[in-house]
């Protein structure tokens, strides 16, 4: 479940941000999407012989001599650059795809389709989607629309630190027309310089774009790493609403939304999430005698929404309100405890979340001058301050400030504006707590505000539902480091069972001795 903060005061920042709570390959279209049948109910099953090309096996009588004679040619065009003596060969009924192991099968369909000898390297191939465009040009003849050096010239000029060979880069629905035919032209060049250096093989599992770039003598500072592979490797279909795209085993749905604007966005919004994943995935397994970072990593799907209020996650299924809240939603779908303890859940999920959202809040820039001078200088306008204290939240919003910067002075050598920040609103919650100040600010969202917005749970009067996202992952860390955290991994389901009293007199009494303090004590 999603979580709403922050202040009015700081206007644009981070408030709308902090709401928490495969098909075949890029232009083909649907490739593969048409249902299978199996050889049993095949009409009829001829094979057609050469012994100087390929044997094509057709499962229907009225597959076209045209259709048999453009697969041969496919055939023999590509296996001048890849060897292809070992793929069997179909054609099947123009609208089923016939299933066996070992048989490359193409309808008439998609053998009559512009893109046909795409869906042709595809499937005979095992490549990244724009290995697979590279190649299919760099056999098919194709002629680029611009020199290299043109290319060379829109890459040293692109601002992104990637090359543009994500599969949404080749969709016209994402791409300008001329920047999908960048894209085009710069997986052509890429593949003709590493087919002209290196055998098929080595080009199917290595990357030469550091050669081919210094060749050109490129002055762009381009980063592949891991990740970056893992995006390129991503196989995306077109949907009705935009496109469906499956990326190390999640399937993200890619619709239009307002905060997602470019291709550029959804490269970055994927290898976000997926770097997110993967230090998430170390932080636990390295916290956890339970779990490994295989065991822990989950695939989820994500749906891309620009509604409501809130980011959630149900039933396996991620509703995306903004990037920032990915990891927040990804954690309650691999980390969870007592639906009762919603708090626990909820603190879990800030707790284990603040480094990617750290990261995220200064990637993007989404510090501001009002939050420097607000927070780092303690400097507050009048306008604001009066509105402070009209609505009596003048104690509670200077008590932040007061532990933001206690906070800061701290871990001074550490680059954490954000984690702080959560950290100083979580203290100062818990430091008002049961107070008239508190129960009358009403810009304060606790938990239960949160689920009844969400309309995801029934009215409880456990006390955790009171805390606030930020004074829930203060107490959750405490109890993390008294009890580990398999102790909430392998809860009996009872807070009471689990740790010798109610979550109720636990967090009483964490409140009334001030255990919090010693965050900001030395």
């Amino acid at each position: 479940m999603g979580k709403k903060i922050v202040y009015k005061s700081l206007g644009v920042l981070l408030s709308a941000a902090m709401l928490c709570g495969c098909g075949a390959q890029g232009n083909m279209g649907n490739i593969g999407g048409d249902a299978g049948t199996s050889a049993s109910i095949i009409e009829a099953s001829t094979t057609l012989a050469s012994t100087t090309d390929v044997n094509v096996t057709l499962f229907s009588e009225d597959v076209t001599e045209e259709s048999v004679n453009k697969v041969k040619d496919a055939w023999q065009r590509l296996n001048e650059v890849v060897s292809l003596s070992d793929v069997e060969i179909g054609i099947g009924p123009s609208g089923k795809q016939i299933k066996r192991d070992g048989l490359v099968n193409f309808t008439e369909k998609e053998i009559s389709a512009d893109n046909f000898y795409e869906v042709f390297t595809d499937k005979c191939t095992d490549l990244a989607y724009w290995k697979t465009v590279g190649l299919t040009e760099y056999a098919f003849g194709y002629t680029p629309v611009n020199t290299e050096d043109q290319v060379k010239e829109y890459l040293d000029k692109r601002e992104e630190k990637t090359l543009p060979l994500f599969a949404l880069y080749f969709f016209e629905e994402f791409s300008e027309e001329s920047d999908l035919q960048m894209s085009r032209d710069c997986a052509y060049y890429l593949t003709r310089y590493a087919l002209d250096k290196y055998s098929f093989n080595d080009f199917s599992v290595n990357d030469h774009r550091g050669e081919w770039l210094a060749d050109l003598g490129s002055t762009g500072n381009f980063r592949f790493d891991e990740i970056d592979e893992l995006v390129e490797a991503a196989t995306a279909v077109k949907s009705q609403t935009g496109a469906t795209v499956k990326c190390a085993g999640n399937i993200w749905d890619i619709t239009e939304v307002e905060w997602l604007k470019t291709v550029d966005d959804v490269y970055c919004l994927l290898y976000e999430a997926e770097e997110g994943i993967q230090n998430l995935c170390k932080r636990i397994a390295a916290e956890s005698d339970i779990y490994t970072e295989e065991s822990f990593h989950k695939s989820v799907q994500i749906t891309l929404t620009d509604k409501g209020e809130l980011s959630t996650y149900r039933d396996g299924v991620i509703r995306l309100l903004h990037p920032i809240t990915f990891v927040h939603e990804y954690i309650h779908h691999t980390l969870n405890y007592s639906f009762k303890e919603g708090w626990i859940a909820e603190g879990l999920a800030v707790y284990y979340s603040r480094d990617y959202e750290e990261a995220y809040v200064r990637g993007h820039n989404m510090f501001g001058d009002s939050f420097q001078k607000w927070y780092e200088e303690g400097i507050i306008d009048d306008e604001s301050m009066a509105k402070m204290e009209q609505d009596g939240a003048a104690e509670y919003e200077l008590t932040i400030v007061d532990y933001y910067q206690k906070l800061r002075e701290k871990d001074k050598d550490q680059n954490n504006q954000y984690t702080c920040y959560e950290y100083a609103n979580g203290l100062t919650d818990l430091s008002f707590f049961g107070t008239e100040t508190r129960e009358n600010l009403k810009h304060i969202k606790t938990i239960r505000d949160v689920y009844d917005i969400a309309g995801s749970m029934e009215k409880m009067d456990d006390l955790g539902f009171d805390l606030t996202y930020q004074a829930a992952m203060v107490i959750t860390e405490d109890l993390i480091a008294k009890y580990g955290l398999d102790s909430l991994v392998e809860s009996s389901g009872s807070f009471e069972k689990d740790f010798g009293m109610t979550s109720d007199e636990y967090i009483r009494n964490y409140i009334d001795n001030k255990m919090y303090m010693h965050f900001i004590e030395d």
